[in-house]
């Protein structure tokens, strides 16, 4: 499903905030005043680096795994904040973000190593797990459901995916919405493509655990998939979510209008970041309630 959301707010002036504050805005704000008041932050524990958001009363059946971006090369669990107080206040559930090691001194499969090792800490915090990540943060969300998908595991629920980047081979920066959108993009230019694939995959990027657009994504838990019309990665987003709903899996796809890359990170500036959260919040809770849409029982 392709939503085409109306503007909240106006980016011109928020994107100039953006640029001022720089991409750690809003840190040490869990989202809005009662995220705030609701939702405690710790290191987590067994996890050097990484940060545990708990409401309240957190519910014990269902965790969410929130991984940050950064062009797999910089970034850190702090950056997440605000989405991840809100993700927690709005859905009752603890929020993990994970530390990991970053390119071009650890590139893959360093990174997503630590995810999983991650992935397995939140399976013990609750049965099952949301899987979610921004930028590169959600290229490592679904590689990581990936692998869980071949290992058997049934405990993901759900993947909730913002701004990813799903292909990193170096045709990609060459065609689509990395030349079509070069100059809506305020935050992302058409250097960061090929900086990510020699740093994070100097390999090569055929590999559908660096590139899941590649993948077979039949077998995935419902996906959530977010993206702007105005940035670069566009494209990636479109693609895995057709890719992800012709394999049949139940998939949402949103495309806000003119909103900067990873807006959602940005709940502390952006009343669109807001609205993201909550709209993830909202098919997180729908999902871990049976509300999924299965075709098969039709049969």
């Amino acid at each position: 499903m392709v939503v085409g959301l109306p503007r909240l707010g106006r980016w011109g002036r928020a994107g100039a905030a953006l640029h001022r504050a720089g991409a750690g805005a809003g840190r040490g704000a869990c989202g809005d005043d009662a995220s705030r008041a609701a939702v405690t932050e710790e290191p987590a524990s067994g996890l050097p680096g990484s940060l545990l958001f708990a409401p309240a009363e957190a519910r014990q059946d269902l965790v969410i795994l929130l991984i940050h971006g950064g062009g797999f090369r910089t970034g850190d669990p702090g950056q997440l904040r605000t989405l991840a107080g809100l993700l927690a206040s709005r859905t009752g559930a603890r929020v993990l973000s994970p530390w990991y090691r970053l390119a071009p001194e650890h590139p893959y499969p360093a990174g997503l190593e630590d995810c999983e090792r991650a992935y397995d800490v939140a399976r013990e915090l609750a049965p099952r797990v949301v899987v979610g990540g921004e930028s590169a943060g959600a290229n490592l969300a679904a590689a990581l459901l990936l692998r869980r998908r071949a290992a058997g595991d049934a405990s993901p629920l759900a993947g909730v995916l913002f701004s990813g980047v799903y292909d990193l081979r170096t045709e990609r920066y060459r065609a689509g919405s990395w030349t079509s959108n070069a100059a809506s993009d305020q935050v992302l230019t058409a250097g960061a493509g090929p900086i990510m694939q020699r740093d994070y995959a100097p390999g090569g990027a055929g590999d559908p655990g660096i590139s899941p657009l590649l993948a077979d994504l039949a077998g995935l838990p419902p996906l959530l998939v977010m993206a702007s019309s105005a940035e670069l990665l566009l494209d990636d987003s479109i693609e895995f979510a057709v890719k992800a709903g012709r394999a049949g899996v139940e998939t949402v796809l949103e495309i806000w209008p003119g909103m900067p890359h990873s807006w959602s990170v940005h709940t502390g500036l952006l009343p669109e970041g807001v609205e993201a959260a909550e709209r993830a919040a909202a098919f997180i809770v729908r999902v871990a309630t049976g509300r999924v849409v299965d075709g098969a029982a039709l049969a």
